[in-house]
């Protein structure tokens, strides 16, 4: 085996975490994006809040009593938005660590949005009342979940020359 053939799965392996670094990063970003304001009520991050209440509102119903309230505010995503999105960000975290090519099969997928579409019904027709914190759980496990699936999708549309030179 040639010393260039011997390169390609680390060469593979290095490409992989410095992508999911990079999402990492993002999604860092993002959520403390949402949760900024109710981290550092002083005024120096006020100027930024209708900004990011604008962005924020693009993805989310930001409706107050579907929110978690911290130093008496709230954040800019109700529970289950944050719950997904701090699903995605400890997944992808894990990720970095686990530099194999994803491939799990869909049914997964489809069985963590089963408890976040049941709470999504339940509350709706009145079953019970409104829980964030159920809501949250759902939420993250649904995030956690979600985000294997997108980024093994993305992975292997951008590392596709990668993944045929791998498994020569």
């Amino acid at each position: 085996m040639t010393e260039a053939l011997r390169q390609i799965p680390r060469l593979f392996s290095v490409h992989f975490r410095m992508f999911r670094i990079i999402v990492f990063t993002f999604l860092l970003l993002w959520c403390a994006g949402f949760s900024i304001n109710a981290f550092f009520p002083d005024n120096s991050i006020i100027v930024f809040y209708p900004f990011l209440k604008q962005v924020y509102s693009g993805v989310c119903h930001q409706i107050d009593y579907k929110t978690f309230e911290i130093n008496n505010l709230h954040l800019l995503v109700c529970a289950r938005c944050s719950g997904i999105y701090l699903g995605t960000l400890l997944s992808v975290a894990g990720l970095i660590f686990f530099v194999k090519r994803i491939n799990s099969p869909l049914r997964y997928f489809f069985i963590s949005g089963i408890p976040m579409a049941l709470d999504v019904i339940l509350y709706s027709t009145g079953v019970y009342h409104y829980s964030r914190l159920l809501a949250f759980s759902t939420g993250i496990l649904f995030g956690s979940v979600a985000i294997v699936y997108i980024l093994a999708s993305i992975e292997n549309f951008l590392f596709k020359d990668l993944n045929e030179i791998n498994e020569f």
